[in-house]
């Protein structure tokens, strides 16, 4: 069995064109392999969001996400808190759409901002300068 197994592999492989294929597809069949096996969750993986949120955003506003740099208060949907840009507090009583929480990541937290505000509060919040 084994030699006409090997014997089968020398006949496919005879020529270089064929090995290249061979090394080619056996190359492929690894690498899909290989990811399948780095796309499988863990346990450690698992997403936990908070999936209470009854508010919507009101007209005018925007929805602007911002992941916390340091520890936050417990923050719930329905909360107001204040934006703070540099040590200024640049919006008072934002109300907190979402907050989804991330096993091993920051917490991330949904704002409802003006539509005029909302470029400046999410491209301060890229920079990692805004708490809550």
């Amino acid at each position: 069995m084994r030699t006409k197994l090997i014997d089968q592999w020398h006949a496919l492989c005879r020529d270089a064109s064929r090995q290249r294929v061979v090394i080619i597809l056996l190359s492929i069949l690894s690498a899909l392999f290989y990811l399948v096996t780095a796309l499988s969750f863990s346990a450690d993986t698992q997403v936990t969001a908070v999936q209470d949120s009854r508010y919507e955003i009101p007209a005018g506003f925007r929805a602007v996400a911002m992941q916390s740099v340091g520890p936050l208060p417990q923050l719930r949907s329905g909360d107001y808190v204040d934006v703070i840009i540099d040590a200024a507090v640049v919006l008072d009583r934002v109300l907190v759409i979402d907050v989804s929480l991330q096993s091993g990541h920051a917490e991330t937290v949904v704002l409802a901002v003006q539509s005029n505000q909302a470029p400046q509060i999410a491209n301060a919040s890229a920079l990692g300068i805004v708490t809550l």
